[in-house]
């Protein structure tokens, strides 16, 4: 199922992440779970992926 909300994401998942780290685990897992034919556990494979390459771009411009 994919996620609409950080507020949904599953806090056991996502505990380490900073927000910014959090928007790309939501971004890519739905993403994922799309692509992946509603793989789960793939789609978290992803998501965790995207949010470790996220960190440490916190506060920088998306531009």
């Amino acid at each position: 199922m994919p996620y609409r909300s950080m507020d949904e994401l599953p806090e056991a998942q996502v505990d380490q992440y900073t927000e910014y780290q959090k928007e790309a685990f939501l971004e890519a897992f739905n993403n994922a779970l799309d692509e992946y034919g509603g793989d789960e556990d793939r789609a978290l494979a992803v998501a965790h992926s995207a949010a470790k390459k996220a960190g440490g771009k916190e506060g920088r411009d998306s531009g």
